[in-house]
């Protein structure tokens, strides 16, 4: 489905390479025209953490949001704004900060949302854990019974494909998202 909404995009990505990797590709205007009617310039934005996603999917206004939010799974530990210092003590590096992104996310009605782990299900529990929700590995048909629908949106869970540089192919998670959906 081509969607007849503008595409503003916000990347929650702590990780450099998919962050850079996430420009170049939604810079390719060819890429986008395929995903959208609209003929407006699209935005994309980034947060580099749980927080600074947080913060900008609860200040976006009403009448500018964001059309599609892709996430990463694990990200840093937050701060003390996110938790106290006992419960600091119980955390790792990285937490799953995608899933609750992902459901601010539709809660704020953002109409597509993507959670994206470059984990190994061999690597960490967490990404062990999606292999119920999501294929353990990408195929373009396997990734079709990753989505679901949470209020409105259009929600998928998915281990990463890669480019031959390693860097996360955005552009295939948002072809499934937007082509695929139920």
């Amino acid at each position: 489905m081509i969607s007849t909404l503008p595409l503003d995009i916000l990347v929650i990505e702590d990780t450099k390479l998919h962050q850079d990797s996430a420009k170049e590709q939604f810079q390719n205007k060819n890429l986008i025209d395929q995903l959208t009617t609209q003929k407006r310039p699209y935005l994309l934005d980034n947060a580099d953490n749980y927080e600074q996603g947080k913060q900008k999917l609860l200040e976006m206004p009403k009448d500018s949001m964001y059309t599609i939010v892709l996430t990463d799974l694990m990200m840093p530990k937050g701060s003390r704004d996110t938790m106290s210092s006992t419960g600091m003590e119980y955390i790792f590096d990285q937490l799953p900060y995608g899933f609750p992104l992902a459901l601010l996310a539709a809660k704020q009605n953002v109409p597509y949302i993507a959670i994206v782990t470059d984990i190994n299900h061999h690597d960490h529990p967490m990404s062990a854990c999606i292999d119920n929700l999501s294929s353990a590995y990408w195929s373009d048909q396997s990734a079709q019974s990753s989505l679901y629908k949470i209020n409105n949106s259009i929600v998928g869970i998915f281990h990463a494909p890669f480019l031959e540089n390693k860097a996360k192919d955005w552009m295939k998670v948002l072809n499934v998202l937007m082509h695929n959906s139920k």
